[in-house]
């Protein structure tokens, strides 16, 4: 894959909150999706991190109601037909000692990258009720939620737009795009030589 491709990739993932709810995702793409991100850099290779799948119907509407969503949008409010179709959460081992949210980090923007290269779009949430999710799917002590992704079909047009002073919350323009303000190169390039 050339620069200019992967750039296209990186552009077009975007956190999506409006999905087609009535898509199921293929199981083996989700497997896909962590088996990519277990190979991916951690801190010290300690490798604390566990992800667990969630596609069952009750579960995702257990796990789906404590969601915050869309913080910055004022009165918007999901609607049934606007929900993912899987989930993938994060859970950090705390018996490992390990990096967990910068293994996070680059796990999650790798799943959001593979799923983009999928034909899926999803939206990293940190807002998780974490003792709900333990309990929801049994774990042990040591196992920590720490985010989760929501997966889909992405069914709302997303595009970047420059900030204005200095402005990055991101807003519904008057056709209902989901606008999100990216700094400049110049504003976050501060040292060339």
């Amino acid at each position: 894959m050339n620069f200019n491709k992967f750039k296209k990739i990186v552009e077009d993932t975007r956190c999506t909150r409006r999905f087609k709810s009535s898509y199921n995702i293929n199981k083996d793409d989700l497997i896909d999706l962590i088996n990519l991100a277990r190979q991916t850099s951690s801190g010290k290779n300690m490798q604390p991190l566990k992800y667990a799948i969630i596609t069952d119907d009750i579960i995702k509407d257990e796990i789906y109601k404590p969601l915050i969503w869309a913080a910055h949008l004022k009165d918007w409010e999901q609607n049934k037909y606007e929900k993912p179709s899987a989930y993938i959460l994060l859970i950090n081992d705390t018996s490992i000692d390990g990096f967990c949210a910068i293994d996070s980090g680059i796990a999650m923007q790798t799943i959001m990258l593979g799923a983009k290269t999928k034909g899926l779009s999803g939206c990293m949430m940190a807002s998780i009720d974490k003792e709900k999710y333990k309990n929801i799917l049994k774990l042990e002590n040591n196992l920590e939620p720490m985010f989760i992704i929501a997966l889909g079909i992405c069914n709302e047009k997303i595009k970047i737009v420059n900030t204005k002073n200095n402005d990055t919350n991101y807003y519904r323009d008057k056709d209902d795009n989901h606008c999100v303000p990216k700094k400049s190169l110049k504003e976050v390039l501060i040292y060339d030589n």
